[in-house]
């Protein structure tokens, strides 16, 4: 007795089924998002971190994430976070916890470097 074939008569329902069987694929990473002033509001790819959020949030590892940071007062921050593939082959976002340092406006880290040449004695 030979086990029934699934046959999928529509478009709609191929893309459905490649969807699941993709997301189910899939493996997710917990990455902390740390050194944030509790004035800064976190956008985790577009959508708001409420504050029962905490943290903590759960990104899959088969794309790349974006982390934007504003507030009144600091010049706004995107960090980009790209998957890659550790040393025993599962993909990963990188760094568990995530330091997004903000800077207040006018406040911007720039080193000012003077070299001056050797003088020959």
């Amino acid at each position: 007795m030979s086990t029934p074939a699934i046959r999928l008569r529509s478009p709609a329902a191929l893309l459905l089924a490649c969807a699941l069987a993709a997301g189910c694929a899939s493996s997710t990473q917990q990455v902390r998002i740390a050194c944030v002033p509790e004035e800064v509001s976190v956008y985790v790819d577009g959508r708001l971190l409420e504050e029962g959020d905490g943290d903590v949030v759960v990104l899959r590892t088969d794309e790349p994430h974006k982390i934007f940071v504003k507030g009144a007062g600091f010049e706004p921050r995107l960090v980009v976070l790209e998957p890659s593939v550790d040393a025993e082959g599962r993909e990963t976002l990188g760094p568990v916890e995530l330091c997004i340092e903000v800077v207040p406006i006018g406040m911007e880290r720039q080193l000012e470097l003077e070299v001056e040449p050797d003088s020959e004695e």
